[in-house]
């Protein structure tokens, strides 16, 4: 993987860890806590559906923000608000004063935040990888966002609210503070281009809205991939809106356990990121996408269906585990044809469209999961994982042909950023 000298590249994945080790920590904790304060499961999906909402009402605006302000400023002073806001509810835990429905308000105000942190992100990583390594880059970036939500953070979760309720709620505003001062150290050409931001000031934010939707919806194969990953993102959310629930209450996984089963998942995120651009040499970057689609859905099911015994947890746990390898394959090799095909004065308004539209009914569908676990808390994860095997069977030839248009796009080109003497890798438009 080829990128920019001076370390841009790591100094970005690692405020990037760090804001994604908070945000993990805080998903954790929070559901955790409203176990203790509540018995109703609709509750604790309340709180999953709470972290989407934010990018159904401001994800298409994060992305234009990202497309007109600096973005490593945007990055780190965002990231410091969301210290801010974590340090306010700590003292509200502290003081015993949280309740279920403040845990809801807490999830939301950090998700709106972290919209802005996402897309900033997602509009950074393109001008420090040039266009050869960005499958091994993507694939870095999802495989550490799974090893900090499903191997570091729920142990850490669970240890910390074992020591105190508070401690969680701290630690996860310590490491959004230390995100935003490694993205502030980041190189000030890592900003927007000049020609990007004069652009973008003439046309006046409120026209720029619907930039990335007019381009997702010409641009025939992101239209494709867009339809693909939304329907399948409805179906794996619907799955696991109750997944904690289910492991606790159906499978019998002890409280203090149940990090380890997703950290067992978080290993099939890894083995996607270390074998990824490997196979995708060998089988072609088409039909490895087809594939990561079709993989997800039977997973799930075989994780519904697991017994509650020994042998039941460990089956659905490596089922579990290759249920996160094909949704990181499917994810990252989704970013890299975006950034292949969309120009970087455009990447964050069209990033933001495709987050906003791919998660426009997860929170009503996270929603209808919580009415659907307490009916039985199977039921989600075998309906979600039958709709999303059934949706991946029928598109996976239109997915490939997609793909394979996508590959004729040409490639990004070097832009010289004339501060450093050296180019600064950027998108290009087909």
């Amino acid at each position: 993987m080829r990128v920019r000298r001076g370390g841009s590249f790591g100094r970005l994945w690692s405020s990037m860890m760090a804001g994604y080790l908070g945000d993990a920590l805080l998903w954790t904790a929070a559901p955790l806590l409203a176990v203790r304060l509540t018995q109703d499961p609709f509750a604790v999906s309340a709180i999953s559906a709470a972290s989407y909402l934010p990018w159904l009402l401001c994800g298409v605006a994060a992305g234009v923000a990202a497309d007109r302000f600096d973005r490593r400023r945007l990055l780190g002073a965002t990231n410091l608000a969301r210290a801010a806001v974590l340090v306010a509810a700590a003292a509200l835990v502290a003081a015993g004063r949280m309740p279920v429905w403040g845990l809801v308000a807490l999830i939301f105000v950090v998700g709106v935040l972290e919209t802005l942190v996402e897309e900033a992100n997602q509009a950074l990583l393109p001008r420090v990888v040039d266009v050869a390594g960005r499958d091994a880059a993507n694939s870095r970036v999802a495989a550490g966002t799974q090893v900090a939500q499903g191997l570091v953070a729920p142990s850490a979760a669970a240890a910390l609210l074992a020591l105190a309720t508070v401690a969680p709620f701290l630690v996860s505003g310590a490491a959004f503070a230390v995100a935003g001062g490694l993205a502030l150290l980041l190189p000030r050409a890592t900003g927007p281009a000049e020609a990007s931001s004069t652009r973008t000031a003439e046309d006046g934010f409120f026209r720029q809205l619907d930039d990335g939707a007019r381009f997702l919806w010409r641009d025939r194969p992101l239209r494709t991939l867009l339809v693909v990953t939304t329907g399948s993102a409805t179906c794996l959310t619907l799955a696991q809106a109750a997944l904690v629930v289910f492991l606790v209450r159906t499978l019998r996984v002890p409280d203090a356990t149940v990090g380890l089963f997703l950290a067992v998942g978080a290993l099939g995120s890894v083995a996607a990121s270390v074998l990824l651009a490997r196979v995708v040499r060998r089988v072609g970057r088409p039909w490895v996408m087809a594939g990561s689609a079709v993989l997800c859905g039977p997973l799930l099911v075989v994780t519904g269906l697991a017994p509650a015994s020994v042998a039941g947890v460990v089956v659905a746990a490596l089922a579990f585990a290759g249920m996160t390898l094909g949704v990181t394959v499917w994810n990252s090799l989704s970013a890299s044809v975006r950034q292949r095909r969309v120009p970087d004065e455009q990447l964050g308004r069209v990033s933001g469209t495709w987050r906003t539209v791919c998660w426009v009914l997860v929170p009503l569908v996270t929603l209808v999961g919580g009415v659907l676990s307490r009916i039985d808390l199977r039921l989600p994860l075998v309906l979600g994982g039958g709709l999303a095997t059934v949706l991946a069977a029928l598109t996976a030839r239109p997915v490939a042909r997609a793909v394979g248009a996508a590959e004729d796009a040409p490639a990004a080109a070097p832009v010289d950023d004339g501060t450093s003497g050296e180019p600064e890798l950027v998108g290009a438009a087909p």
